[in-house]
């Protein structure tokens, strides 16, 4: 879906939108930066972006004026308009995908690359219309290494609907991004260096609505199954965090305990399921329009339906010991099915609680349920494959070591309980 075809959209405006009666219960996403009135401050303790060249060849430009450029020209960017002032002043809108059902999930990614003719200070506002503001702004010089911003460098309106970021520009481009930019090819690269020469074969298991490949690795022929997965939806990258510590704990233990599991199942993995929708820069959705975690019972996507039909042919009939999904979200919590459920392998969960909770400075949240016709990962992987499918998500702010170390000890429970 081109960026031309995504339907009614809001236009920025330079002034905050008066009108604070109207019903904002159904958006509920939460702000975890210090409230403030709205509007730019001069902060000192910024950090000022290393200065760059200005681009060679210009991207197609959103807005332009003020000796200022912003363009969301490249992969991930969020979906976005502005306007920029007379003086300088800019207002970005973060405008959600075009989605099938009514509602999305409240997650109002943001990405964008503002060029300047100069070095100077600039006042930019997100301007979320009725959802609020959840993702605390990164800043980069090269769209590669990225710096969090300060909360006291972000303030909002009274409704959380609009708020104004203040940063010194250096010449040239700097990105900002809800979270440090991760394109579709990033986490695949990122998988493919990690599984090198450790005996995994790397399988196109089908294409995206858009055309783009859905890459996954199997390796092990063992009796037993596990499955892995992350990047359903596009913004959490703190959760493809997670994932990757759980990797790098399952293939670099050496001990006889991992070698014993690692020779004892096939393990199955899904780095990117959702292409379109990370590289579209969308909040929750795919290309077509739909949630793909809510899309694995009636499977009318591309993605969900080639994903689960290649989970399906690679288990072979094995048991499936576990299916892990790695999200983000306000909180970290583990989603899981009951303990009574009619699973060979449900009494993994406690130990896995266990773990967690033995071995984390702050242990994440539980949450027990299983509804068949939900339609998401969680759901399928219990009803198809008799599995405790786990949803584990991470706080959108959780530090990158402490996702790291929780799923290394989501690897560890997994080798020392399975490797028996």
């Amino acid at each position: 879906m081109s960026r031309a075809s995504w339907g009614l959209r809001h236009e920025p405006i330079l002034a905050a939108n008066a009108e604070t009666g109207r019903d904002m219960t159904r958006h509920t996403a939460v702000g975890f930066v210090t409230l403030a009135a709205l509007g730019g401050c001069s902060l000192p303790s910024m950090p000022s972006l290393p200065s760059l060249p200005m681009l060679s060849s210009a991207p197609k430009a959103i807005c332009a004026g003020a000796g200022l450029t912003i363009d969301a020209d490249f992969p991930a960017a969020g979906r976005h308009d502005c306007v920029i002032g007379p003086d300088g002043d800019v207002v970005v809108a973060v405008d959600h995908e075009p989605t099938l059902v009514e509602g999305i999930n409240p997650s109002p990614w943001f990405a964008f690359r503002i060029t300047s003719d100069a070095a100077r200070q600039v006042s930019i506002t997100l301007d979320y219309t009725d959802y609020n503001h959840r993702y605390a702004p990164f800043v980069s010089g090269d769209g590669r290494a990225w710096t969090a911003l300060p909360a006291g460098s972000v303030t909002l309106n009274d409704r959380k609907t609009r708020a104004t970021v203040t940063l010194n520009l250096p010449q040239g481009a700097s990105w900002i991004a809800g979270q440090p930019l991760s394109p579709s090819d990033d986490n695949i690269a990122w998988t493919r260096n990690a599984l090198n020469g450790r005996g995994f074969d790397e399988t196109r298991y089908g294409d995206s609505l858009e055309g783009r490949p859905l890459v996954g690795f199997v390796g092990g022929g063992g009796i037993d199954a596990m499955v892995v997965l992350t990047r359903q939806h596009p913004p959490e990258t703190s959760g493809q965090e997670a994932y990757r510590g759980f990797l790098d704990r399952l293939l670099s233990r050496n001990d006889d305990t991992a070698k014993v599991f690692r020779a004892r199942h096939r393990i199955i993995i899904a780095p990117m399921p959702n292409p379109d929708g990370v590289d579209g820069g969308y909040w929750r959705l795919n290309a077509g329009g739909m949630d793909l975690n809510r899309d694995w019972m009636k499977l009318t996507q591309p993605e969900t339906k080639a994903l689960s039909a290649w989970i399906v042919k690679e288990v072979g009939g094995r048991k499936v010991v576990s299916m892990m999904d790695f999200h983000s979200t306000d909180k970290t919590v583990i989603y899981a099915p009951p303990l009574a459920s009619p699973s060979p392998t449900i009494d993994f969960l406690p130990a896995l609680k266990a773990k967690f909770d033995t071995t984390l400075n702050q242990p994440p949240e539980w949450s027990y349920a299983h509804n068949a016709n939900s339609g998401n990962s969680k759901s399928w992987a219990l009803e198809t494959l008799k599995a405790p499918g786990i949803t584990v998500e991470l706080w959108d702010q959780i530090p990158t070591a402490e996702a790291r170390a929780l799923g290394a000890a989501a690897a560890d429970a997994l080798v020392e309980y399975f490797a028996k």
